[in-house]
């Protein structure tokens, strides 16, 4: 179900390390600050995963038990017909986000690529969800 503890442990490692690398850019005033302010993202990112991850590693270990129901309820054919439904009305609503975000990119006059890229995500979602729709239909 999870990767292997020693995964984890580098990346909690990898984590610290890229908190550290972000202190180390803020003492420089000439360093950029998006690449201070990326390795923080990434850095308590990856910390949080990794500690999260290792404490339902401890779990497993402790109560197999739980371990073995969370993975039939994972796997229960209704639980993913739920969990499909959501990510198709996930979908649909991050499509008119994608759209609003197209009109106000346009209304606060951003250049002409960022509107284009905007518009080539949209209009990348519904042929990738014509496709799909169609791989569906001749499988069924």
């Amino acid at each position: 179900m999870l990767r292997k503890k020693s995964f984890y442990v580098i990346t909690l490692l990898v984590g610290i390390a890229l908190l550290g690398a972000a202190l180390v850019f803020r003492m420089f005033p000439e360093a950029p600050k998006s690449v201070g302010g990326m390795c923080i993202g990434i850095g308590a990112g990856l910390f949080g995963m990794s500690v999260a991850n290792l404490y339902m590693k401890r779990l497993e270990k402790t109560d197999p038990k739980i371990v073995k129901k969370k993975q039939i309820e994972y796997t229960d054919e209704r639980n993913t017909m739920i969990r499909n439904a959501a990510k198709a009305k996930a979908g649909d609503i991050i499509q008119w986000f994608i759209m609003g975000i197209a009109y106000l990119t346009i209304l606060i006059g951003t250049p002409l690529w960022i509107t284009l890229t905007v518009i080539g995500v949209f209009v990348l979602k519904c042929f990738l969800e014509a496709y799909f729709a169609s791989k569906y239909q001749n499988e069924m």
